[in-house]
């Protein structure tokens, strides 16, 4: 077992130190170093394999990198979660600026402790070989400040730790700018979650109040409705015809399935152009179609003429699409008139097939549409206060006779026009045509049969969209009789103006004498539009004809949200990986030279193991290198003083005991030594 496994005599008692050089040293009671020879010496009771347990030195340090990585983490998580998302608002004017310039801070200190310690290790052997030693000021500032680590740079070039060491305290002066830059405000719209949009939508027509009877089978709409529909031919796409939604923002969305944000009962429009028809001129000029519809070029004559009729006499003009709605129109009406929009440009000059009409040359242009109940799915959106709601898809909407158990053929007050959407939304779960019977039977829900293609299905009401009968006779009567109904006639007089009498809105399709198949087709198309939107704002659920329907929507506010730039991040992440490095390889470096202490950045070394002079007339005790545990503990038990005379320096006035601990704690070690080398 060596020195330490026999009873050794016990040392002299020391009772005090003596100073040589700068180092301190123990002497006895009268200043003989010769009695200090007597106790053992370090060197001496050092086994020949110690273990320095260098971790045991490293645990801030580590911890310190371990936090600086916590922290970077937390600044990417926190920035990501507020990514996009409105500024947060917190107590006391705290904000996200303030809590990752708070995390940047501890992130710099917590790099900077581990980078100090390690600048200030590589000190120790920066001194194995001769060196000045005013570089241990350099290193000692380096592990300071920033303009000591400048300074480092260029005193100890070849120092790679300490180089290293430095360039990241230069550097950590950019963690707390870069961290900021991470954040941008910007501008963004936020989902506020206090008010709902709102759009109006009909499931049925009429509501309350929107119609009422005249006599025996006859209806009228309300007054509030002519007006919509002279508005819808004069001004359709003004604010009159338009829909109000409710948005207090000017910003929203509505929630949409298939691109389908709602759905209403309409009116729709199907154009055919019926010209080639037209034929002519016979007797005054006139130019007639088969349903003696007729125009002429001629001075207080007829130059637009509009009219009802059940269009039989076009047929051979139809599509499929139009033979299919005309069928269940409300009304079936046709435009006749001279217009120059069908005449070609022959260099500025009008080749029209009239050449000599009165008011001059002059072509023909004839246009049947039918106007019949539908459904339309729409798509909305609200954006700066407009809104925009574009049709996604259409469907007709005939006569449910298998509702009204009535036949094909007969018409009774008690019928619906209905159309069926499929698919459909019923307690928040879709139910495609295949799928209707499946519907719950729940309390409160009623089921109409309808027949789809030959087939009978029975379908909850929340799925069916209707106008009924009496509302629609009255519809069809407004516009047949008065509205849609009339001759306009032309006499240069009147300059390019035609004259339609009482019937004066009709002027607006003449178009002043440009009117073609795709400006008669728009017309009816917004008149329909216009309609249409009345109906959604009187119209009624299915269920109440009282209760108004809506679609609900979501209500976006323009606010300043946070976007996370994580490229600014990339520096502060390099600086922490390189403080952990550097770490690491300090680390390492001392479990490969365990002759050298880790000392890191105390000042007892140069204390005890400062100038030592041995010369060969003075016996100085042998002294062995402590670890810097070993170290702290006898300089905790060791009290000096510092001689401010011509022999400055501290001298030591205590006893032995830190010294005892010392060669105790390694006897302890190097019986745990031999313990384990026996194993």
């Amino acid at each position: 077992m060596g020195i330490l496994g026999k009873k050794h005599q016990s040392p002299p008692e020391i009772n005090s130190y003596e100073e040589v050089g700068l180092g301190l040293y123990p002497t006895d009671s009268k200043g003989a170093q010769d009695s200090v020879r007597q106790y053992p010496p370090t060197d001496a009771v050092a086994p020949t394999r110690r273990h320095h347990h260098v971790f045991r030195f490293w645990p801030w340090e580590i911890g310190s990198v371990l936090v600086a990585f916590g922290t970077i983490a937390a600044t990417y998580s926190i920035l990501s979660h507020f990514d996009g998302q409105q500024v947060p608002e917190w107590p006391f004017s705290i904000n996200l600026n303030t809590l990752i310039a708070l995390i940047s801070t501890i992130m710099r200190a917590a790099m900077l402790v581990g980078v100090a310690e390690v600048i200030s290790q590589t000190k120790w052997s920066w001194f194995s070989r001769p060196r000045p030693l005013i570089h241990l000021q350099y290193f000692d500032e380096a592990s300071r400040s920033v303009s000591g680590s400048l300074s480092l740079l260029f005193v100890a070039p070849k120092s790679l730790m300490g180089v290293l060491g430095a360039l990241i305290t230069i550097l950590s002066l950019g963690i707390g700018p870069f961290t900021q830059q991470t954040i941008k405000t910007v501008g963004c719209l936020q989902v506020h979650n206090e008010v709902n949009a709102s759009l109006p939508l009909a499931h049925f027509v009429p509501g309350n109040g929107t119609y009422y009877r005249i006599g025996a089978g006859l209806f009228e709409v309300q007054v509030d409705m002519k007006g919509t529909m002279v508005n819808g031919i004069v001004n359709p796409t003004g604010n009159d015809s338009a829909i109000m939604p409710i948005c207090p923002t000017g910003n929203c969305t509505f929630a949409h399935h298939n691109g389908i944000t709602h759905s209403s009962i309409a009116m729709c429009s199907s154009c055919i152009d019926t010209t080639s028809l037209v034929s002519g001129p016979s007797g005054h000029d006139n130019f007639t179609l088969p349903n003696n519809m007729w125009v002429a070029p001629v001075s207080d004559m007829a130059y637009l003429n509009i009219g009802r009729d059940n269009l039989t006499w076009a047929s051979s003009v139809f599509t499929s699409e139009f033979a299919s709605v005309s069928r269940w129109a409300l009304i079936n009406v046709t435009v006749l008139s001279l217009t120059t929009a069908t005449c070609s440009n022959d260099g500025g000059k009008l080749n029209c097939p009239v050449p000599d009409g009165y008011g001059g040359p002059t072509g023909l242009v004839a246009t049947s549409c039918s106007l019949y109940p539908c459904l339309k799915n729409y798509n909305a959106t609200m954006e700066r206060g407009v809104l925009s709601e574009k049709i996604v898809s259409t469907q007709p909407a005939p006569i449910n006779y298998v509702e009204a158990g009535t036949d094909p053929n007969e018409l009774s007050p008690y019928i619906n026009y209905t159309a069926l959407q499929t698919p459909c939304l019923v307690d928040d779960e879709w139910f495609d045509l295949s799928d209707i019977p499946r519907v719950p039977k729940a309390e409160g829900r009623s089921f109409t049969e309808i027949n789809i293609d030959g087939t009978n299905y029975t379908a909850p009401d929340e799925c069916l969209y209707k106008m009924m009968f009496p509302y629609a006779y009255a519809l069809t009567s407004f516009m047949g009789y008065d509205l849609l109904n009339g001759i306009c006639t032309y006499n240069s007089r009147q300059g390019q103006a035609i004259s339609c009498g009482e019937k004066w809105w009709l002027s607006s399709l003449y178009q002043n004498k440009e009117a073609s198949f795709d400006t008669l087709s728009l017309a009816f198309d917004q008149f329909t539009t216009a309609v249409t939107n009345k109906f959604r704002t009187t119209g009624s659920s299915i269920y109440d004809l009282s209760a108004h329907e809506t679609v609900k929507g979501l209500v976006n506010e323009m606010t300043v949200c946070t976007m996370f730039q994580w490229e600014w991040l990339l520096m502060p992440t390099l600086l922490v990986a390189a403080t952990a490095a550097v770490l690491v390889a300090m680390i390492l470096q001392n479990l490969r030279h365990r002759g050298q202490p880790v000392w890191k950045s105390s000042l007892l070394p140069l204390l005890y193991y400062g100038f030592g002079h041995k010369h060969a007339d003075q016996h100085v005790p042998s002294r062995s290198v402590m670890n810097l545990t070993e170290m702290n503990q006898a300089a905790s038990e060791t009290k000096a003083t510092f001689r401010n005379s011509a022999e400055a320096g501290f001298v030591g006035v205590t006893d032995r005991t830190s010294l005892d601990y010392v060669l105790r704690q390694r006897a302890r070690d190097a019986d745990v030594d031999s313990l384990i080398d026996r194993g």
